[in-house]
C-alpha cells in the first residue's frame, strides 16, 4: 500500500467512524435536530472529516461526510460542511494532539 492509499484508507475509516458516532449523539440525547456534530483529524495530514450542514442524523452515511483542510475549506464531499467547521479547524490547528472534536447543543 502506498502513502496515498494509506491516507485514502484512513479517510474512509474516519468517514465511517464519524458517521457512526453521530448515532451516539442521538442515542444519548445530546443533540436536538441537527444541532451538534463530531469531527476527526486525519492523522499526519492537515485534514479533518466532519458532518455536513443541515443533514439529519438519520440520513448520515460515511459517504455524506465532508473532508476539509484545517482552514475549513472543502477538499472532498458534495455538501457544505457543518457551521462549526471553523471552530473545529481552529482546535486542530492550534492543538496538534487533538484527534477529535464533539460539539453539542444538548438540552
Amino acid at each position: 500500500m502506498t502513502a496515498d492509499q494509506d491516507v485514502r484508507h484512513t479517510i474512509e475509516e474516519l468517514r465511517r467512524t464519524v458517521s457512526d458516532l453521530h448515532a451516539q449523539l442521538t442515542n444519548y440525547e445530546l443533540v436536538v435536530w441537527t444541532a451538534g456534530n463530531v469531527s476527526a483529524r486525519v492523522p499526519g495530514q492537515d485534514l479533518m472529516v466532519i458532518k455536513p450542514s443541515g443533514l439529519s442524523y438519520d440520513e448520515l452515511t460515511a459517504e455524506s461526510m465532508v473532508v476539509c483542510d484545517l482552514q475549513g475549506e472543502v477538499v472532498e464531499g458534495d455538501r457544505s460542511p457543518s457551521s462549526d467547521t471553523a471552530a473545529a479547524a481552529y482546535v486542530y490547528r492550534e492543538m496538534p494532539l487533538v484527534g477529535g472534536v464533539v460539539h453539542t447543543h444538548s438540552t
